[in-house]
């Protein structure tokens, strides 16, 4: 489990946090605050894997707050009802910016990202993903993954001995992957690099698969794999 804070002035947005964080199997919003004093207080005497923060906010804005405790090496995900602050908020590392209203779906994409970036430092292990197939949710092992097949909002993931069927779009999970791990090829397709055994014209292997390559997305290929 992640534990996580949250940090807003406004309760409702607390409440939002709350929704999402209890639909989340592995991240526990351990405690909301409504003003930095209080929360920096917790950081200091708790263990928080994971940091939600509004950037407006009356005594301390978040992005100063998060300044503050850059030592800690808390992973920061902004909550903002503003655009402004979204290349602050990157320029201070932040692991995510969502922007209110937040949807359930990007609330997960940014709890995914942290859960793959934050548990194999913790536990020394591959890196891995929650998705929802069906009414279960399912872990995913990205070094596990083969390639990725999208239909419509449909996403086949691929592994060597299972298949896991979820509902996202492909830019969702894309921006969920790690960019140094995984590649599209194709406007339906994500491949794993480690997995490509061959690459011709019109077409990757992966495994005993045969997956087209689309043009537009040779060139890029072709860099990666040689830049490995």
């Amino acid at each position: 489990m992640l534990n996580a804070i949250a940090i807003d002035d406004e309760p409702a947005a607390l409440d939002v946090l709350q929704r999402y964080a209890a639909k989340v199997p592995f991240l526990n919003l351990t405690q909301t605050f409504i003003n930095t004093t209080d929360a920096l207080t917790h950081l200091h005497t708790q263990r928080v894997d994971l940091l939600f923060l509004d950037i407006q906010m009356p005594d301390v804005s978040g992005t100063d707050f998060a300044r503050l405790v850059a030592p800690l090496q808390k992973p920061v995900i902004f909550t903002t009802a503003y655009t402004d602050y979204a290349v602050e908020g990157f320029t201070l590392q932040a692991l995510d910016y969502l922007l209110k209203p937040i949807e359930f779906g990007r609330f997960l994409q940014a709890c995914n990202r942290a859960y793959a970036q934050i548990m194999p430092q913790r536990e020394g292990s591959s890196s891995s993903i929650f998705v929802k197939d069906g009414y279960d949710w399912v872990r995913v092992n990205l070094d596990e993954v083969l390639y990725i097949q999208s239909d419509t909002n449909l996403l086949f993931i691929h592994e060597q001995n299972r298949q896991v069927t979820t509902r996202m779009t492909i830019a969702d999970m894309l921006a969920t992957l790690p960019a140094d791990e995984f590649i599209r090829i194709h406007k339906s397709y994500i491949v794993a690099l480690r997995a490509i055994r061959k690459i011709e014209r019109h077409q990757v292997t992966v495994g005993n698969v045969t997956i087209p390559l689309a043009g537009s997305y040779r060139d890029a290929l072709e860099q990666r794999l040689l830049r490995k």
